[in-house]
């Protein structure tokens, strides 16, 4: 027998000798087979933000990939980040009124195998367009009663308190949504050990776009 599709075979379940059935409803199952390369991960993905992905599509904010498909990433449960890269292939035709979700489908490549049916995974689609923003260490971000706060550098070398508006998490960086510019110093080290207006002798660690500043 041929099997209609390429992919990884189970242990074969009757083997020579056996009686098999073909009649409908009694047919001998042989084994089974899977796809693994390309491989398809299902999502629920909630009513809010399937609308809000749909009213971003209409209007192609989101980066599309050369064969204009969306692009989404997926994060296996022993990995950092969301390594893996892949597109939206379709949403099903309808929500489910019990769970006001809608099932997406998205295929990833696996050349190496490393994505196994069968394991669960977080996706990560897009819901706003691509645009510029500052990433900080999570050890610089205080947190002040239910308010986050960084502390600047003044250009005197004295510390400063800046509320923050915190974003996502990317590459293990924190979005700031609002309150700091691009270009700003900030301290990471040493965060308990100072206060606003504090004098300090600071160390400079640029680290990409935005500079940080490590206390002596």
């Amino acid at each position: 027998m041929r099997s209609p599709i390429d992919g990884r075979v189970s242990r074969a379940l009757l083997t020579e000798g056996n009686y098999v059935s073909g009649v409908a409803g009694t047919a001998s199952l042989l084994t089974t087979v899977v796809s693994v390369d390309p491989v398809y991960v299902y999502a629920d993905v909630d009513e809010d933000t399937l609308l809000k992905f749909n009213r971003l599509v209409e209007s192609k904010q989101l980066g599309n990939t050369d064969g204009g498909k969306i692009p989404v990433q997926l994060q296996l449960a022993d990995e950092s980040g969301f390594p893996h890269e892949g597109t939206i292939e379709s949403f099903d035709n309808r929500l489910d009124p019990a769970t006001g979700s809608i099932l997406l489908r998205a295929v990833f490549k696996n050349n190496d195998d490393r994505i196994v049916p069968g394991l669960f995974a977080h996706i990560r689609i897009p819901l706003s367009e691509r645009h510029e923003a500052v990433l900080v260490d999570e050890r610089a971000i205080g947190t002040d009663q239910a308010n986050k706060f960084v502390l600047t550098l003044t250009p005197t070398n004295t510390v400063a308190y800046q509320p923050v508006t915190l974003g996502p998490v990317i590459d293990g960086k924190r979005v700031i949504r609002t309150g700091l510019s691009a270009g700003e110093q900030i301290v990471v080290n040493g965060l308990q050990r100072v206060r606003p207006g504090m004098p300090v002798s600071p160390e400079a660690e640029p680290t990409g776009k935005e500079s940080k500043v490590a206390l002596r």
